[in-house]
């Protein structure tokens, strides 16, 4: 007829506004991947959130952890198959990796934008910084670097649009590519100069919002595990 939930849930987007809450739960503690999904509105009884975190970036999203104290949950609330829980968590997470690929390849480009601006702008050593070749040559490179990683992730997307297994694909771009945003916004910040690292410039807050992208939907070291799974016997 249902199911008692007891447990705690951290680093939950949208926790603390949220109306209604999927929550991963173990229903057959025999299997190994003997997980199921429940949709679990707020408000519901013993559930509750703990604690609203405070994060490095993306401070616009509420991030919290949950705690479920003996929750009921009846039938009607489960989402999908029964003990398939993962498997279906794992299908959403290529277009999960794909998302955050995208929003990478999007902010660093704006950042490429604003460093070239600001360079052209801001006199230095009797000219303006991007006079230097150095940095003319490095955001240069920078640009080449997200063009690739753009081509790649639209190469990745383009596979699971043909039906094919894009596991090894995605998470290639996955991996390489928010490492290379992150490089990116380093370089932008290090252009600014003190700017860059004032609260009150744009990129500032880019740098620490790209942070996340290498960690979530899975870690840059998660991510090259599922590339070896696949690429050696």
């Amino acid at each position: 007829d249902g199911w008692r939930i007891n447990g705690r849930k951290t680093f939950i987007t949208n926790a603390v506004y949220g109306d209604m809450t999927i929550i991963a739960a173990r229903t057959d503690p025999d299997a190994k991947y003997g997980i199921s999904m429940f949709l679990v509105p707020k408000g519901t009884e013993g559930f509750e959130v703990a604690t609203k975190l405070n994060k490095h970036g993306w401070r616009c999203s509420d991030t919290a952890e949950l705690t479920l104290d003996d929750v009921w949950v009846p039938d009607d609330q489960l989402l999908g198959t029964r003990d398939h829980g993962f498997y279906e968590t794992m299908k959403n997470f290529q277009n999960e990796r794909m998302v955050l690929v995208g929003m990478g390849v999007g902010a660093a480009q704006r950042a490429i934008d604003i460093t070239n601006l600001y360079c052209q702008e801001r006199k230095a050593f009797g000219g303006h910084l991007f006079d230097l070749g150095a940095i003319r040559q490095r955001m240069s490179m920078n640009q080449a670097k997200v063009d690739a990683v753009r081509a790649s992730m639209y190469h990745a997307a383009w596979l699971g649009d043909q039906g094919v297994d894009n596991v090894k694909a995605m998470s290639g771009v996955k991996a390489w590519g928010c490492e290379v945003v992150n490089r990116v916004m380093y370089d932008c910040v290090q252009f600014h100069g003190g700017m860059g690292f004032m609260s009150e410039s744009q990129i500032e807050r880019m740098y620490r919002d790209a942070r996340a992208l290498s960690i979530g939907g899975g870690a840059t070291e998660v991510m090259l595990e599922e590339i070896a799974k696949r690429s050696y016997a």
